[in-house]
């Protein structure tokens, strides 16, 4: 069952990411370069933090999102937005700083947290560009991951802080991005009823 779960999340990381990629080579979608590179590096350690610590089929999901982040980070240099802030950079050298914990206690759990507080961070950016531009970002992508990361939750095959946190997190993250990108179509449905 896990295994199967594990599958299915991967089937929805790529169908989820697929129009993200396209719209990103059209020109519609306009990732943030910071964002895209800071999330390599965090979706890549979280993969490798999960598998680890027991995550089994249930980081399946996760490494092949890092494989595909890193793949539109690619794409952001050439399609995407490059206001680069300071704070970006910061956000950048903070998610390689983060393997340095696991390193030296050979335990992932205070690099998944990192990963996580930077990951939150790092989506800053993003979130500001979407508030300003709801149009500039694929709101698909987003449904999709909320009910992939949902999945991958099921598909655990330990369920632990490590293993968990970061897709629970990703999940709220979505949430989020998905109503931000969504909330001034209902805006705009409300003020043509009235």
């Amino acid at each position: 069952m896990k295994e199967s779960l594990g599958i299915i999340t991967i089937i929805l990381s790529v169908i989820g990411h697929t129009p993200y990629i396209v719209d990103t080579i059209r020109g519609k979608t306009k990732p943030h370069l910071f964002t895209w590179l800071t999330w390599s590096i965090i979706v890549t350690l979280a993969f490798f933090g999960q598998w680890i610590s027991g995550g089994g089929a249930g980081s399946w999901g996760t490494g092949v999102t890092g494989a595909i982040v890193i793949i539109i980070a690619i794409l952001a240099f050439r399609k995407g937005t490059k206001d680069v802030t300071r704070l970006d950079k910061v956000f950048f050298i903070g998610s390689i700083i983060s393997i340095i914990p696991w390193y030296i206690t050979k335990n992932p759990i205070f690099s998944i947290i990192l990963v996580t507080l930077i990951d939150a961070l790092a989506f800053v950016p993003t979130i500001r560009k979407t508030i300003n531009n709801p149009a500039s970002e694929t709101l698909f992508t987003y449904l999709l991951n909320i009910l992939r990361h949902g999945l991958s939750l099921f598909a655990l095959g330990r369920f632990n802080f490590t293993t968990a946190l970061y897709p629970i997190y990703l999940l709220v993250m979505n949430l989020l991005m998905t109503i931000i990108i969504y909330y001034p179509k209902i805006k705009k449905g409300y003020k043509n009823k009235s």
